[in-house]
């Protein structure tokens, strides 16, 4: 029988309502010893505490907050804190964490709490995000409001949107770094919104230039306006890094156009001694690589005697990527800021498939500098930010984001930010090529050419295929031509050397088509291990930045000859970069890459003898299959007749999505779902 359909009065639903709020908070403060204030105000607010809360702000002075020059007010950045020294014959130090102070029940705190977040706003360039501004504004009327309902809901509102904020948590961490006794249990509680920013909060920044690729009259534009408003070339100079110069643009956007024109209009200054004063007023190694920048593409501007300076200081760049040179101690400070460009891509690609590939790396680019410009100057500094807090982050956020293998727009900032290993260094050689002979490099000292020479070919070697031509209206230096500083430098070299460029420049031409790229990639055995190498990086090169090169590859990889006597048995770098380029191939091509690739993998990993070899293999496999939703390939192997061979690599592989935990996005982990389903052995 068909059970009779109940119905509930108002009043009954309500009862049933109350009850099932009344038994999670009997269940929540069974499980925890302590609960915040948050928490304390929600269940005020629904009426399922009638506690008090010890008077929150007391003792707080309110003048020292209204003041921001308030003599016993500590010198520390703005940020969610202030810091300050009480009063009497034995000071102490108070610290105040203004969003706390919204759930005061005393409307006086509350609006010193708010004001003084407001001013903070008008003070300083980018405080919060333009949702927590939006939030902040139209909370402010509830916020100021005596009835319990109004203020408590406005309160965990407004708190709920600061606590999100990517950049009041980014001048939480700086005020947490810079205060003379660190704040360490804020600090904890800051950093990882910073190191992980959510996509809540990222999403509503606007940035000056979103996808520069796309927008070139928003960067002219914005070159525009800051030679306008620049009132002497320090400041232009400041202003320019602030908008663009998170980004190695190419010279139509590069500072040096901005100088030049400035110049124009302000004759008589000495850009030398303004560029460099400023340049080494900055904490940060790009300020370096733009002074550079002005003086290779604007050589006139360079005064008699100081060539030699201009050369030592691009020295310093093109060789940033030199680890433990005791000549060039500043590689902390370009690797800190390459690892955070990439670590923020791994985290935002995992978490927004589909996403647009240069406004991404926009973000990650200018979101890099800002994170570095936390940590205090030098490079022992930099390191040991990067070694504790960055590398942790980054292995996190990469095995992450191989996991979720995110379809992204092509981009060739996206190329650069996870392909060169030098950015900057490769930007500034090429823009050395229109101009080279007007630097005289054939006079400057031998050491100096033999550095450079070093640098040059460790740098293009990273960048195959580089460019041969300009095209018509690059967005990034990296656009331009390369191959103009490699021909123009030969002609100052040795014969050894000038074979060295040549040889280079060669492979490049050759690799730069698909057709020279495909042969070199079918002929990969019988070359030795450097040239190898050198087509790998050329691959990853093209499958970042050359859509149509996946058919031609496809015809070499799905040859089971090639496979066996090239794929499987090259050296373990190589085929290391050979499956990752093929696995990006499979995520931006789909069809037979989808089906296909994983049990290409499968067969490879089936017929492997050495161990360490075959366990690669096996997690190449699981790679290829997330990327692909697919799991045949792997059941194939795991209920064949080497089956078991491959138990101790799905416990190590449970192990690490277990370590992992929450950490997956929502999506990502709805992938993992189906696969680990299907990792065990029948």
């Amino acid at each position: 029988m068909t059970p009779k359909k109940q119905s509930f009065s108002p009043e009954e639903k309500q009862k049933a309502k109350r009850a099932m709020l009344v038994r999670i908070r009997n269940t929540a403060f069974h499980h925890l010893a302590h609960i915040g204030l948050r928490t304390f105000r929600v269940l005020q607010d629904l009426e399922l505490i009638n506690d008090k809360a010890s008077p929150v702000g007391e003792g707080v002075d309110l003048n020292v907050l209204r003041d921001q020059q308030h003599a016993r007010r500590l010198n520390i950045p703005d940020g969610p804190f202030v810091i300050y020294l009480t009063e009497g014959d034995e000071p102490t130090q108070m610290i105040v964490e203004l969003p706390m102070l919204l759930f005061s029940e005393d409307l006086v705190v509350r609006q010193a709490a708010l004001e003084s977040i407001e001013k903070m706003l008008v003070k300083v360039p980018m405080a919060f995000t333009p949702k927590t501004a939006a939030i902040l504004k139209e909370s402010r009327g509830a916020l100021m409001s005596g009835i319990p309902g109004e203020w408590r809901t406005a309160a965990i509102s407004a708190c709920d949107a600061l606590y999100d904020d990517v950049l009041i948590a980014l001048h939480g961490v700086r005020q947490c770094l810079e205060s003379e006794s660190v704040l360490e249990r804020s600090l904890k509680f800051y950093t990882p919104k910073v190191i992980h920013p959510s996509m809540t909060s990222v999403d509503s920044i606007n940035l000056p230039i979103g996808n520069p690729e796309r927008d070139h009259e928003t960067l002219a534009r914005l070159l525009s306006e800051i030679i306008a408003s620049a009132p002497n070339l320090t400041e232009l100079c400041s202003m320019y890094f602030a908008k663009l110069g998170f980004l190695p643009l190419a010279p139509s956007y590069s500072l040096a156009a901005a100088i030049s024109k400035w110049l124009a209009s302000n004759p008589g200054i000495d850009p030398w001694q303004e560029v460099w004063g400023w340049a080494n007023s900055e904490s940060s190694p790009i300020a370096c690589y733009h002074a550079c920048s002005v003086f290779v593409l604007l050589p006139k501007l360079i005064p008699d005697g100081k060539l030699q300076n201009l050369w030592s200081e691009v020295l310093k760049v093109i060789n940033g990527s030199v680890k433990n040179g005791a000549e060039f101690p500043d590689y902390e400070l370009w690797a800190l800021r390459q690892d955070l460009a990439r670590h923020f891509t791994f985290h935002l690609e995992a978490r927004l498939p589909d996403g647009d590939g240069a406004g991404i790396g926009c973000f990650a680019w200018w979101f890099a500098e800002q994170v570095a410009a936390l940590f205090p100057a030098g490079s022992d500094a930099a390191k040991f930010y990067r070694e504790n807090w960055i590398k942790p982050a980054s292995d996190r956020s990469s095995l992450i984001w191989l996991t979720a293998s995110s379809p992204i727009q092509h981009s060739f900032l996206r190329y650069v930010t996870l392909s060169v290993l030098s950015p900057w260094a490769v930007a500034l050689l090429t823009l050395m090529g229109e101009h080279l002979d007007e630097l005289a490099p054939g006079e400057q000292a031998e050491d100096v050419q033999v550095k450079f020479n070093k640098a040059l070919l460790s740098n293009i070697f990273s960048a195959l295929p580089f460019p041969i031509k300009t095209p018509s209206d690059p967005t990034f230096a990296l656009e331009c031509s390369l191959a103009d500083t490699v021909l123009k430098w030969a002609v100052y070299q040795t014969e050894r050397h000038q074979e060295q460029l040549q040889e280079l420049l060669t492979m490049s031409q050759t690799f730069g088509t698909n057709d020279g790229l495909c042969d070199a990639l079918r002929k990969l055995g019988e070359s030795d291990l450097s040239v190898q190498i050198a087509v790998c990086v050329a691959l990853k090169t093209k499958m970042y930045t050359d859509r149509t090169v996946a058919e031609g590859i496809w015809e070499v990889i799905s040859e089971p000859e090639w496979r066996e006597n090239v794929l499987g048995s090259v050296s373990p770098l190589v085929q290391d970069q050979l499956i990752d380029s093929m696995n990006m191939l499979l995520i931006d091509n789909g069809g037979k890459w989808l089906s296909h690739l994983p049990h290409y993998i499968a067969e490879l990993c089936e017929k492997e003898e050495d161990e360490e070899r075959r366990r690669i293999l096996f997690l190449y496999l699981i790679h290829t299959s997330l990327a692909s939703d697919t799991v045949s390939a792997v059941r194939r192997l795991l209920r064949g007749r080497q089956k078991a061979k491959f138990v101790e690599y799905i416990k190590e592989y449970r192990a690490q999505v277990d370590a992992m935990g929450s950490n997956y996005p929502p999506w990502v982990a709805g992938k993992l779902r189906g696969l680990m389903a299907s990792l065990y052995v029948l």
